[in-house]
This record gives C-alpha cells, sequence and structure tokens, in this order.
C-alpha cells in the first residue's frame, strides 16, 4: 500500500489560503443577499407604511364628507352633491401632504359621491336597527388620496356606502326622548322595542310582580334596574325585571336625532315646537318654506284639516268662535281653503243665518289634577265623519275628493286634524283640546293634534266596519291607524260628566271600562328629586275612580319633551284618582308601514355599510 506523501508546507499555505477565500466568497455573498433583503424590506416597509398613510388619508376625507352630509340631514336634507364634492380638505402641519380627487383622478373634486333619492316605500334596516324599517337615503363616497414629494405614488382609494333613514317613531312600543321611568306597581309585560334617548330607570314590584321585557332594549345613556334618583317615591325597589331578548338592555346606544333645526337639535324642549304653530318663516302665506322639507316638520303644515279657536274660547260669538281651514300643499294657488261652516244655528231677516260647525265647537269641566278649569275645543268623531260624506256646498266631500283625485290630489282621503287653541294660559284655566265619539274614525284613519292637552273621552277607535271591535289586549283586527299627539293625554271614561265640579268628590266620580286603540306622543312632568313622574305606568292622565274598571290600551308610547301647559306633577293615587285594571300593549299593526298612523312622526338615522379600499 503506498501512503501519500505529506503535503509540503507551502502546500498547506495554499489549501488554507484557498478555504478562507471561499468562506469570505460565500460571506460576501451571505452580506450582499442580507443587505438586499434589508434594502427591499426596507422599500416595501416604506412603501406599506405610505400606502396605509393614503388609506388613512382617503378614509379622512370621506369622514368630513360625511360629518358635512350629516350635520344637514340632522338639521334638515341633504344637499345636492355639488355641495360635497369639492369640499377642501387641508392637510397643513400632515408630516406628509396629499392631493385628494374623485376615483377618475379629477382633483377638482375632493371626492366621487353619489346621492340616492329617498326610497318611497319601506326598507329594512341593518346594523343596530335590525328589526325596523325606515325611509333610506343611500349615499356613496369615495376618495383618492395621493401622497405629495415622497419619490413614489403610492395612492390609496377608500369607498364608504351609507343610509340615511327616518325611521318611523310609532314602530317603538315607548319611545323616549328624555329619562325614561318605569316603576309599575302590578306586573307587566312590554311587548314592542324600547328606547330611551336619555337612561333607561326600570325596576318590577316584586318578584310575584315582575316587569319583563319582551324585546330590544337600548337607551343612549345608561341601563339601570333601580329608580332615578329624582324619584323619591320608588327608593326602596330594586330588579325585579327580566329581559327576554339575550342582547338586552343595551346602554351607550346610538342617540336617534329629530327633525327640528338648530344646535339644540334633540333637546326634549326644543322638540315640542313640533306641535307649535310654526315660525312665521315657516307658516302660511310663505308657501316655499311652510310646505318645504323643514317646514313639514310641523305637523300644523302637513295636517289636511286645521281646527282654530277663538282666544275669548266659549265667550266668542256662536258660529264665529271655531274657524276651520282645509290644506293642501298641492294647490299652490289656495293651499289653505276656508271651511264653510256647516249648521245654520239661527236665521235672521236683518242679520243674516248664522253657522257653525256640527263637527267642531267649544266645552268647559274641571281637571282634578290641574285644579284647572279646562276650556277645550271638542271635536265630535262621528259628527266628522258624516260632514266628510256631505256631497253639500258646505259639506267635506268636495275636500274629500281634492286630496285623492287631479292635480291636488295627496293620495289619501283626510286622515289628519290640527286643532290650535289660542285661549290663555292662566293659573285657572287650561287651554285644550277633546276628543269624543270616537268609537269609529273617518276610513282612512285619523291622527289629532294640538301644542295644548287633550282629552279622550270614551272607546276610540275600536270598529272599523261595527262587526267586530276590537276592546282587549293584542286585539286590533277592527280598527284603523290612529294616533294622537298632545302636551298631555287624559282618558275621561264613558261614564265622565261635565257637570263635575271642583267641589265632586272622587268617590262620585266612578269610572267605567273602556278603551283606546292610537299611538300616543305627548309630554310628561318629569321626576325632580321630590315628586315621581309617574313612569311610563301613568303616561295616560285620569281624573276618575277606576277602581274594578279596565282601562285597554293598544298604541306606542312615545314621551318627547316636558309638558309645557299641564304641568301638575304626578300624585299617589286616592288623590285625584284610582288605577284601573291596565290592559296595556304594543299596536304591532305599526309594524307594517301601510297600518302606520298619517302623520307618524320619523327620527333619524345614520347607518353605515359596506367600506372597502384598494
Amino acid at each position: 500500500m503506498r501512503i501519500p506523501p505529506p503535503l509540503s508546507q507551502n502546500a498547506r499555505r495554499g489549501y488554507a489560503l484557498l478555504v478562507v477565500l471561499c468562506s469570505m466568497a460565500v460571506l460576501l455573498v451571505v452580506f450582499a443577499s442580507t443587505l438586499f433583503w434589508a434594502s427591499s424590506n426596507a422599500k416595501i416597509t416604506t412603501r406599506n407604511n405610505l400606502f396605509t398613510s393614503s388609506q388613512a388619508a382617503a378614509e379622512s376625507c370621506t369622514e368630513t364628507v360625511l360629518a358635512y352630509m350629516m350635520r344637514d340631514f340632522t338639521y334638515g336634507s341633504i344637499n345636492d352633491v355639488t355641495n360635497y364634492n369639492a369640499v377642501t380638505f387641508s392637510t397643513n402641519g400632515w408630516p406628509i401632504y396629499f392631493d385628494f380627487s374623485d376615483t377618475n383622478g379629477n382633483s377638482a373634486y375632493s371626492a366621487s359621491i353619489s346621492v340616492g333619492l329617498v326610497s318611497t316605500t319601506a326598507t329594512n334596516l341593518n346594523s343596530q336597527f335590525v328589526g325596523l324599517f325606515g325611509f333610506v337615503q343611500p349615499v356613496e363616497i369615495a376618495t383618492t388620496a395621493t401622497p405629495l414629494g415622497q419619490g413614489q405614488d403610492l395612492s390609496a382609494t377608500v369607498y364608504q356606502s351609507i343610509n340615511f333613514a327616518l325611521i318611523p317613531l310609532f314602530q317603538y312600543a315607548i319611545f323616549y326622548n328624555m329619562d325614561l321611568e318605569i316603576n309599575p306597581g302590578a306586573s307587566m309585560t312590554i311587548k314592542g322595542r324600547v328606547h330611551s334617548n336619555g337612561n333607561l330607570w326600570a325596576t318590577g314590584n316584586s318578584s310575584g310582580s315582575p316587569l319583563i321585557f319582551s324585546t330590544t332594549v337600548d337607551a343612549a345613556g345608561t341601563v339601570s334596574n333601580l329608580p332615578s334618583p329624582l324619584d323619591p317615591q320608588n327608593s326602596s325597589r330594586s330588579g325585579n325585571v327580566t329581559y327576554n331578548d339575550p342582547n338586552s338592555p343595551i346602554p351607550d346606544y346610538s342617540s336617534l336625532t329629530l327633525p327640528i333645526g338648530g344646535s339644540t337639535n334633540n333637546n326634549p324642549t326644543n322638540v315640542q315646537a313640533i306641535l307649535a304653530q310654526p315660525p312665521a318663516n315657516y307658516a302660511p302665506p310663505n308657501y316655499a318654506n311652510a310646505y318645504s322639507t323643514n317646514g313639514m316638520i310641523y305637523v300644523a303644515n302637513a295636517a289636511d284639516l286645521i281646527i282654530s279657536n277663538s282666544a275669548t274660547g266659549l265667550a266668542g260669538t256662536a258660529g264665529t268662535n271655531i274657524t276651520v281651514y282645509y290644506q293642501n300643499p298641492n294647490d299652490s294657488l289656495n293651499p289653505l281653503t276656508k271651511v264653510l261652516p256647516d249648521v245654520m244655528i239661527s236665521s235672521n231677516a236683518a242679520s243674516g243665518a248664522i253657522y257653525a260647525y256640527s263637527f267642531a265647537t267649544n266645552v268647559t269641566f274641571y281637571d282634578y289634577r290641574e285644579s284647572d278649569t279646562v276650556q277645550a275645543v271638542q271635536v265630535d268623531v262621528n259628527k266628522l265623519n258624516t260632514w266628510l260624506t256631505n256631497g253639500s256646498a258646505r259639506g267635506g266631500l268636495t275636500y274629500n275628493n281634492k286630496n285623492i283625485s287631479g292635480s291636488t290630489s295627496k293620495g289619501h282621503l283626510i286622515n289628519s286634524v290640527y286643532v290650535y287653541n289660542p285661549v290663555p294660559l292662566s293659573s285657572s284655566q287650561l287651554p285644550a283640546v277633546r276628543m269624543i265619539n270616537g268609537s269609529r274614525l273617518p276610513p282612512a284613519g285619523l291622527t289629532v293634534a294640538t301644542a295644548t292637552p287633550m282629552y279622550i273621552k270614551g272607546d276610540y277607535n275600536i270598529t272599523a266596519t261595527s262587526n267586530g271591535f276590537s276592546t282587549t289586549l293584542g286585539d286590533t283586527s277592527h280598527t284603523l291607524p290612529a294616533s294622537l299627539l298632545a302636551d298631555s293625554v287624559t282618558i275621561l271614561s264613558p261614564s265622565w260628566s261635565d257637570g263635575y265640579t271642583s267641589g265632586t268628590s272622587l268617590g262620585s266620580r266612578n269610572a267605567s271600562s273602556m278603551a283606546v286603540n292610537a299611538a300616543m306622543l305627548e309630554g310628561i312632568v318629569q321626576s325632580d328629586g321630590v315628586h315621581y313622574s309617574g313612569g311610563v305606568e301613568n303616561f295616560m292622565r285620569l281624573l276618575e275612580s277606576w277602581s274594578g274598571d279596565t282601562l285597554t290600551y293598544n298604541g306606542s308610547i312615545v314621551v318627547m319633551f316636558p309638558s309645557k301647559y299641564a304641568t301638575t306633577y304626578w300624585q299617589t293615587t286616592g288623590n285625584y284618582y284610582n288605577a284601573p285594571t291596565r290592559q296595556w300593549g304594543f299596536d304591532t299593526n305599526f309594524l307594517s308601514s301601510s297600518k302606520l298612523p298619517p302623520l307618524t312622526p320619523t327620527v333619524k338615522a345614520v347607518i353605515r355599510g359596506s367600506y372597502a379600499t384598494w
């Protein structure tokens, strides 16, 4: 076996050098690769950061445009696209400056904007408003942001779709525009959606008489199963409340704004204006303003009939102390037409005949809560029905026909009345409106509105055809769409007598059972630390001894503002009334847009939809 001779020293040195050179070459390759990777990674990171910055800038621009739209929508309506797509968006002071353009690269516009028409049919809502419907105006906003002076063009585009929704209020079983208190003495189950734009304070009386919410409950403020700190009556209560909806109650919910302009848009006191006489610039004869989007938020401008009383009330001359107008904004030449009185009350050869209205008159009676004599305009619904079908020169059929035919058609028969009672409010006198004989409403339903208190005497809206009656809880199969909008609502039973005086004892004012089927929007006297508001359970006022009698109510309870006229605080039973057996519930007819009451108010909500970036 041959053994190779050992390497010489020079050979060994040459081999070592070769190994070192190869290693260095490998290291250099690795180092170069590392440098290249680091450089590439830094460039990618820089590009990513730049794109992210562009994306954030584009989103900021779309949000700015959206903010302008939300402002206009809250205080009125969305304007033309040209008011928004050229909105100036400043980046002064930003670490990177950007150029903003529409999606076609036109930097004369900061965004591409599409504004659709408000839907004329109800649309099911999404997001936090699932289960409700509204009338939606769809909007799309897209902005491209291009960085300036960065050595590379890494623009980003952000797209957002938004629905501006008008949500009919009477879809809620209970809606409060301020703190909602509910502390019933008997067990109570609320079978509809509940919302408060303030805090919600709810307690049941006991484990045997609980308060149960069957569906969604939410509040813009807090939700507590304790009484309000301002409620001195129920301070010992705690709990006994059940929420059947697994996601309820929901605090810190979206506040639902109301269509009243100004910086105090959602202020409850401000909201009362929708029932008041419109301000001069939004009142007839200012035709364009009165019947504009902002003008029509005032119920007086939207009603079919306007009934006006003399400021002297009963002291006025018979036949001249009531005036009725027919209102139709579609008749631009005569939007307000004075209606001729239809009943001759006297005939005098010298001065001529004196006429009055069969369905509208004056009446006076005593209110034991307010300790006032009520001076009311009284509307007899049964006689109103007769007048609406009277085809004579002094009948209402002519106006009914104008509402449904020709160029002035509103698309519905007469179904709304606004009553203006200018009788002065004093310490002993209360202007008001009273509805009587309201068992059957006009065929298209009826909404009655006034800025003053309202009284309902006897059954209301219990039959549409006399073939059936809705006088039990949950049965509204024989009713028509109806609502009552007022400073407060007081129920007078069929047994009520206007002959009652301030000296008539509670024991002599015995009520009898009745039913009311109508949404109600009204004010209340809030808890103040000394007096309890009475809560939801007392939102309908009573003046009789209802012990052993039942008051059935199917509707929607909406409380919007502190009462301005009927301001005496609620007192415990046994003083001016005794409580009835309350059979109260939500009218599920209102979950269908075709069955909503005429002139149903709407709240405004902005609902975000799709979001995309590229």
